[in-house]
């Protein structure tokens, strides 16, 4: 680990004309925040191979472990501390090219322990990372959004990035509250680009047993069964190895392909049902038995359309769900997962377990609930967090 130079100051140019300036992979000094978690420790091999000097922004709440692969790297550098610190931000920013932005309280369970935390920190914090940032000159700014934005969706079409936006959740409010700060903020010196990612699924350095896919198959292996609620819901599915890879490629990039610009992430083929996935589970793992408890109080249902991302960025994706399926069954079986209900591997239990949300110092900040109300009918989703909070 080193400590990378002050960039020395340059005369401001328009890039927005230089359409070549990421198409080669140009070593850059990326600020990665919040990449020691789900999405950033699979990212972060991969910026690394590609010769960029990385720069981890994170407060470790998983220690070393999720990037220990990594760790002795000469190009990174990491400095533990809280985004919400100006002073850490700031000099995190120092000598960046480029920020990628993962850090969040992710989750609708884990966002709907305190609410007032999680506006803090998902949409609070993001404006004021993204305001140092443009402040300093930086001008690619990628964003970790959701396909949760398009909630409750009504019809069988497939959304695009144009399609009305639902989001029936704190989660994914604040996610959408953040996108539109940052198209605010756009100007020709400073271009943000966020990616909606679909749910996740497999195996990184700090793998989640809390999301659909990998939940019910670590439910097949160990406890033999597959217990879904309704199943009729459909979802857009991507291996969190896919969704790095999507924001490598954003990346390096042309910078005119992906000024201020909304990406779904993901690919038509994997968009599928609950009970769907439920089903491939069980073909692999047979000896679970499948259980539909019929009822659900989960309204989310939408599949989503990726042929910006294909045709303007040429992402496909390289997994399958049967391949990420088998990859969670291996891992449980070699013994690399050994108990898939510790707090380490979910958001919420971790927050409730082992880092009290009274640590993380939540304060109100009034802009922020004034956005949420006025954007996104903050009145009308209470409802909906009060469920997801007493099911989880």
């Amino acid at each position: 680990m080193q400590l990378f130079p002050t960039r020395p100051a340059v005369p401001r140019r328009s890039l927005l004309n230089f359409p070549t300036l990421w198409k080669k992979p140009t070593p850059r000094t990326v600020l990665v925040i919040g990449g020691a978690g789900y999405i950033g420790s699979a990212l972060l091999p991969k910026l690394l191979a590609r010769g960029h000097r990385v720069r981890l922004f994170d407060r470790m709440f998983y220690g070393i472990e999720p990037i220990r692969g990594v760790v002795d790297h000469p190009n990174l550098e990491i400095m533990q501390a809280d985004f919400r610190r100006i002073d850490k931000l700031v000099e995190g920013m120092r000598g960046v090219d480029a920020v990628i932005h993962l850090g969040a309280i992710v989750g609708d369970p884990a966002c709907a322990l305190d609410c007032d935390l999680t506006i803090e920190i998902n949409l609070i914090g993001t404006r004021t990372i993204a305001e140092v940032a443009k402040g300093y000159g930086i001008r690619r700014f990628i964003f970790a959004s959701t396909c949760s934005v398009y909630g409750a969706s009504v019809g069988e079409e497939l959304l695009t990035e144009e399609s009305p936006l639902n989001p029936v959740s704190l989660y994914a409010a604040t996610k959408l509250a953040s996108e539109r700060v940052l198209m605010e903020l756009t100007a020709e010196a400073f271009s943000p680009t966020c990616l909606r990612f679909s749910t996740i699924y497999g195996i990184s350095g700090r793998t989640r047993f809390d999301l659909v896919v990998n939940l019910l198959t670590a439910k097949a292996v160990i406890d033999g069964e597959i217990t879904i609620q309704g199943g009729d819901q459909w979802r857009p599915f991507l291996h969190v190895d896919d969704a790095a890879h999507a924001l490598l490629q954003t990346l390096e990039s042309p910078l005119s392909q992906v000024h201020r610009e909304v990406f779904n992430v993901g690919s038509e083929d994997q968009n599928h049902t609950i009970q769907r996935i439920a089903e491939m589970i069980h073909e692999l793992v047979p000896s679970a038995k499948l259980i539909n408890l019929k009822a659900s109080g989960d309204q989310r249902n939408y599949r989503a359309d990726f042929k910006k991302i294909r045709e303007q960025l040429g992402f496909d994706p390289h997994w399958t769900i049967r391949q990420g399926i088998q990859q969670v069954i291996d891992s449980i079986q070699s013994g690399d997962v050994k108990d898939y209900h510790a707090a380490k591997y979910s958001n919420v239990k971790f927050l409730v377990e082992e880092e009290s949300t009274t640590n993380l110092l939540s304060h109100e900040s009034r802009w922020a609930y004034d956005l949420v109300t006025r954007t996104l009918m903050f009145p009308r989703i209470r409802p909906a967090i009060a469920a997801t909070s007493a099911a989880a």
